[in-house]
């Protein structure tokens, strides 16, 4: 058998035909690792942007809720305060990965009357105290891609807005009490509202009791409020509220909160009709506090690292324990009490009550700290007799309100009282 052999030309072409395979391989592996490359980049440079859009959001969503707040239509300078307010809030947020602070200008917080209305910088609008709502823009431009470039993909600018405004918040609970809007009208928050305690437990002055369903219920049922959880199906704003009238019994139930009981209120935990305590019956009168401002700062104090039950009627110069009555101890208050002293109160214009109408329409919502309980009796002339004190600690729709119920958005029936929200 002879042998057989490939002629060269053969062989040649067929190791031509490999190379080209390989070179033909070579080329579609570069081009789809450039594709894949591609796809890598636009993944990475979208996630990029896609982080900066969320920061940026942050801003605008703190800067319009901050703004929101200040438009309470309580003063024509709001909108001022509104600026400056969104500006702070947006500008404490960051971006681009957190690295680089989040820019913005007056401009770009603006306001409307309505949702979907003309927004307007603060120097543009006719009337500021139409304003509702605030909304914020931010901006973040030539954010450099990593790998897109490459594709002749330039620089890119992301933005966020977000508009918010005063909304009803969830239905809170307040004691059966007022506060004279002269008093609060230029109050800071931590003065003092004196109300004169008449001779059979009525309030006059700054301060005074309040039916908020006149007429029908009357001593009773204040007290009750006072020794339950309050009132927590509130009127809404320009509701029509009453005096609780002669009330000489409701000292009692205002003194339980600062752990002082007297009979009829119950002071036995877990029986029917247990009044709750607060967690320091700490008081606060001209006598421990002399300043009568801002005993606020002490009583978070006494609640937290040193809960104190009441001092004894011989250091306030009060006679809050006469009749019977049985005082607590600190323990006894951290293991029972809760937030009791801090109140939400309603604001009522006093010059209608005090010509003798008995109703007058609700004008807002305030927060107060409950200071100091009161006389058994009406006699003397000292605090808690003829004197009583609450301290304003500001408007029930500041988000910066000590009450537990700021801050807190409620839904489209909720009548409490009103709180910044995003609404859109």
């Amino acid at each position: 058998m002879s042998n057989m052999s490939i002629p060269d030309s053969k062989r040649l072409h067929g190791n031509l035909n490999i190379d080209q395979q390989r070179g033909v391989v070579a080329v579609i592996v570069a081009l789809s690792m450039v594709a894949l490359v591609g796809f890598v980049g636009l993944v990475l440079d979208l996630g990029k942007l896609f982080v900066t859009k969320t920061e940026l959001q942050n801003s605008a969503d703190a800067c319009a809720l901050a703004a929101a707040r200040e438009l309470t239509g309580a003063s024509t300078n709001q909108l001022t305060l509104a600026e400056a307010a969104g500006i702070t809030a947006g500008t404490s947020n960051n971006v681009q990965f957190q690295n680089s602070p989040v820019t913005v200008n007056a401009g770009d917080v603006t306001f409307s009357d309505t949702l979907n209305g003309t927004y307007s910088t603060k120097d543009a609008v006719a009337n500021a105290l139409t304003m509702r709502f605030a909304r914020c823009t931010v901006q973040r431009s030539d954010i450099a891609n990593w790998f897109i470039q490459v594709l002749g993909i330039g620089n890119q600018q992301v933005n966020a807005t977000a508009v918010a405004s005063l909304v009803p918040g969830q239905t809170t609970c307040a004691v059966p009490a007022g506060v004279c809007q002269a008093h609060v009208a230029a109050a800071v928050p931590g003065t003092w509202i004196e109300g004169a305690l008449g001779p059979k437990g009525d309030l006059t002055g700054g301060f005074k009791w309040i039916d908020y369903s006149p007429p029908g219920g009357g001593a009773s049922e204040l007290s009750d409020l006072l020794t339950g959880t309050g009132a927590c199906n509130l009127p809404a704003v320009g509701s029509i509220v009453g005096q609780g009238g002669v009330i000489s019994s409701l000292s009692r139930a205002w003194n339980s909160r600062f752990g002082i009981y007297r009979n009829p209120v119950e002071d036995t935990p877990g029986q029917p009709g247990f009044a709750v305590p607060d967690k320091t019956g700490f008081a606060y009168t001209e006598v421990t506090w002399p300043s009568q401002f801002n005993a606020f700062s002490d009583f978070a104090a006494h609640r937290g690292s040193s809960p104190a039950a009441y001092q004894g009627d011989a250091a306030t110069g009060l006679n809050a324990e006469g009749g019977g009555s049985v005082t607590k101890d600190s323990g006894f208050l951290q293991l029972n009490g809760a937030d009791r002293r801090l109140a939400t109160v309603a604001v009522v214009d006093c010059n209608v009550l005090d010509t003798g109408a008995p109703t007058a329409p609700v004008l807002s919502w305030a927060c107060i700290l409950m200071l100091h309980p009161i006389n058994f009796n009406s006699g003397g002339s000292g605090t808690g007799a003829g004197r009583m004190y609450v301290e304003y600690l500001g408007q029930s729709n500041d988000p910066q309100s000590p009450c537990a119920s700021s801050g807190m958005v409620g839904g489209p029936s909720s009548i409490g009282p009103l709180v910044p929200a995003l609404v859109q």
